[in-house]
């Protein structure tokens, strides 16, 4: 038979799998795919409603998008089955800037076309702790991702979910 393409293989996954969501981090190692992508949508096959796209060159390392860095690229902006045209955005995000991120993606997000847009943090929202042992042990940290939520509805960009007042 005929030798499936990595690309084929995604899609036929994502087609399978229409409830679930997918995320594609759009970063230079992930290049062969979202440009596949981007190539198979141009060439008029319409990308899956389950698929959304993540700006995200930190592959979760931390840093920070340099300046205002966040992507406008309307071809990341993604149709879902809610009628919102979504993106999202990550690198270096944090309590410290989570407001101003939020802002900047806000802006991005509606200069891409897009009327939703998300934002995903890996280490701005651990904690390192130190054992009595002297062993270092890393950890997710609910009071980082609780003080981002408070710090994002303060700036009134979302209302304040009632399950955490």
């Amino acid at each position: 038979g005929k030798e499936v393409t990595t690309l084929e293989a995604f899609l036929r996954t994502l087609n399978f799998h229409p409830k679930l969501e997918f995320i594609v981090q759009k970063n230079d190692e992930t290049e062969p795919l979202w440009s596949a992508l981007l190539k198979n949508n141009s060439n008029g096959n319409k990308l899956p409603e389950n698929i959304v796209f993540l700006h995200d060159e930190s592959k979760g390392t931390g840093k920070e998008v340099s300046g205002h860095g966040l992507s406008t690229d309307p071809r990341f902006v993604t149709s879902s089955s809610f009628g919102r045209k979504v993106v999202g955005f990550a690198g270096g995000i944090k309590p410290s800037n989570v407001k101003s991120v939020a802002e900047s993606a806000l802006r991005a997000c509606a200069a891409s076309n897009g009327n939703s847009f998300w934002i995903d943090m890996e280490s701005g929202v651990r904690t390192a702790l130190l054992h009595p042992d002297g062993t270092k042990e890393d950890i997710f940290d609910l009071a980082k991702c609780y003080d981002c939520i408070d710090l994002v509805c303060e700036s009134g960009l979302m209302e304040h979910p009632s399950e955490l007042e």
